[in-house]
């Protein structure tokens, strides 16, 4: 065999043994789950007391964003300055999602942190205040 190529099969090889070790002994999400009281399981039913209370998108600064959620199942956002720019009723509809009417957005609590919440069709994240 030439030079070139032993040496192009050794870094495969090399790279190859490290893969394996990563994904032998690597940490695993289990690990990461127990460390965090926060998590939640992708069985377990949201709550109305899961869903009340205000919620804050700390990703997208320059939008200002406020939700509340009320016990009463209502509900109001507030955006660039603006209070109650937008208003409605809310509703659990799955394991992990609410629906706010009139506008029929979805809204899907992250499986992994029950203080994380994403307006599916804006990708807005905010979380629990």
């Amino acid at each position: 065999m030439n030079k070139e190529f032993k040496g192009i099969l050794s870094t495969i090889i090399f790279v190859g043994i490290l893969m394996f070790i990563s994904f032998r002994f690597g940490p695993s999400d289990d690990s990461l789950a127990a460390k965090n009281t926060n998590r939640i399981s992708t069985v377990k039913q949201i709550k109305d007391k899961d869903v009340v209370g205000v919620w804050i998108n700390h990703h997208n600064k320059n939008l200002h964003q406020k939700i509340t959620f009320h016990k009463n199942h209502k509900w109001n956002e507030n955006q660039y300055g603006v209070k109650n720019i937008y208003s409605g009723t809310w509703k659990i509809v799955g394991k992990r999602t609410i629906s706010l009417a009139p506008y029929g957005e979805k809204i899907i609590f992250n499986k992994h942190n029950i203080k994380k919440i994403n307006v599916v069709n804006y990708h807005h994240i905010l979380n629990k205040k």
